[in-house]
């Protein structure tokens, strides 16, 4: 496939969800019917329990992070004209972004073109301040340099970690906002695309920042092109990724360049067209064949297959469920939050196993004492917050 120029950053408000094909719209509805009525699926052409999971360092190896694709360099292509301008008409750019960026691209950015990246304080800081005088200094660093103004883009990676959702958890972003307002020097802030909404109502974050930018969305076109890099190359180079629900090569394509298979459009819709729920939805799929001793049947004996497997599904705790969502929201709008900070910011939940049983059922991994929503499981986690009438992020 023909390399693509890059793309630029758009507005918030045109994102283009992708949709899901029709096919595999009806597909995915009898599949769950079946399955609920048979507890397995209906005559796949690889069953899943024949095929072998492979290790984190050979998925490393299979599918090499970062799990942003393309993104960094449509982010320079976006800025690069305004970081060269002497005196722009706004100094400031906002780059909102989905959650569950392991990759932290807007910092990841920033260090790769050797911009000043202001760290947020420790969260726990926030809610110990008597009052707003005790609060941890807001320093952005050369603001008050005259020589030092415009020489270099200042860079906030993550909003989302400058405020807690308390009563006392919004003065220091306050803070920020009211330093930013007076800043004359690039600056780029990043903030995921829930805490903006948030932001937004709770203190006029949008009266004070730019209107944001985010990237294009992955389509079926974008996702065929970006997985095919990494299919070409490493490990997986010679290799032919094959559906276990039907074989087919889900990059093979038609005269006109259409994939044969649906893999890739029903992916981009599964995943809402962010390149990071793809990539971690397709690296979780990947399976390796049955071993000829365990008595496995190799089924394209001349090639080296990789299977793919569908999504995973994930159960919320059926007698806990309204307390599992407020749970998982708190978790999208902060990123991560320790589990004393959960019941800071939801007083009213005292389910001390909670967080355990959303580790259990695959919604939330831990690192250390920090607690977030995994990327797989975003699809679902959206959709049952939809259902259930939260408050949605907006791309």
């Amino acid at each position: 496939m023909a390399n693509r120029p890059p793309s630029t950053f758009r507005t918030l408000g045109h994102f283009d969800y992708p949709g899901m094909p029709a096919e595999a719209g009806l597909r995915r509805w009898t599949t769950k019917l079946i399955q609920r009525v048979r507890g397995k699926e209906e005559n796949p052409f690889v069953a899943r329990d024949k095929l072998r999971l492979a290790s984190s360092d050979r998925l490393d190896r299979l599918v090499p992070p970062p799990a942003c694709g393309p993104l960094l360099r449509e982010m320079q292509e976006t800025f690069a004209d305004w970081i060269e301008e002497p005196e722009p008409s706004n100094w400031m750019q906002l780059v909102v972004l989905p959650p569950c960026d392991r990759n932290n691209l807007v910092q990841q950015w920033a260090e790769q073109q050797q911009f000043e990246v202001v760290a947020a304080p420790q969260r726990d800081r926030i809610l110990t301040a008597g009052d707003a005088s005790e609060l941890p200094a807001v320093e952005l660093p050369a603001v008050e340099s005259a020589a030092a103004q415009g020489e270099h883009v200042l860079v906030i990676p993550r909003l989302e970690q400058w405020f807690l959702r308390h009563r006392r958890g919004l003065d220091l972003v306050r803070c920020l906002l009211d330093r930013l307002a007076l800043l004359r020097r690039h600056c780029v802030v990043g903030c995921n695309s829930w805490a903006w909404g948030f932001l937004s109502r709770a203190v006029g974050a949008d009266l004070a920042l730019p209107h944001p930018v985010t990237f294009e969305s992955f389509t079926t076109d974008r996702l065929q092109g970006w997985f095919g890099e990494l299919a070409e190359n490493g490990e997986t180079e010679a290799r032919t990724f094959r559906r276990s629900l039907d074989g087919k090569d889900i990059f093979a394509t038609n005269e006109d360049g259409a994939p044969q298979s649906d893999y890739l459009a029903t992916l981009a819709a599964q995943s809402f067209g962010i390149p990071w729920i793809a990539w971690h939805l397709w690296r979780s799929s990947l399976r390796l064949g049955p071993k000829p001793e365990d008595g496995g049947e190799e089924k394209f004996p001349d090639e080296q297959t990789l299977w793919v497997t569908e999504p995973e599904e994930f159960d919320l705790p059926a007698s806990h469920r309204g307390s599992a969502l407020l749970t998982l929201h708190a978790l999208l709008l902060h990123d991560t939050l320790t589990a004393e900070q959960v019941h800071t910011v939801l007083p009213s939940i005292d389910e001390s196993n909670l967080l355990t049983a959303l580790i259990n059922n695959g919604f939330v991994e831990q690192e250390n004492d920090h607690f977030r929503c995994r990327a797989v499981a975003y699809p679902t986690i959206r959709r049952a917050l939809n259902d259930a009438g939260f408050p949605m992020d907006r791309l």
